[in-house]
């Protein structure tokens, strides 16, 4: 998978736990959500957006559609997509997703970063 990229960084600590956290493979994303869903309570949010969190699903089986649809039903934004688009993402889907969930196509390490770190 895709977060190959960021494992291999050395991206340092915060307290001792790891600035970024593998999370699994795309099947635990459901999971994650509810770990998720759980600190915005902890937290009293109203969003689970407002959380420093980043979702980075990479596009290489037909399962991700899915994983992408439970979490935008879910209200998740901000959501990094790649290393490819699927076929299905024309342009004008493609704007749409941006325009009203804030997905982001997957570009380089070194300027997915940044965004990761910031849990955008």
């Amino acid at each position: 998978c895709a977060k190959y990229r960021y494992n291999k960084l050395s991206l340092g600590d915060i307290g001792g736990i790891p600035r970024v956290l593998d999370a699994g493979q795309c099947n635990d994303s459901y999971s994650l959500v509810m770990v998720a869903l759980a600190l915005k309570d902890a937290f009293e949010l109203k969003d689970v957006n407002q959380l420093p969190l980043s979702f980075d699903i990479a596009w290489y089986e037909q399962k991700a559609a899915l994983i992408l649809l439970s979490l935008l039903a879910l209200g998740v934004r901000n959501i990094h997509l790649g290393p490819t688009l699927p076929a299905f993402v024309s342009p004008n889907v493609l704007k749409i997703l941006v325009d009203k969930f804030n997905i982001q196509p997957t570009t380089t390490v070194e300027q997915d970063l940044p965004l990761v770190m910031a849990g955008k």
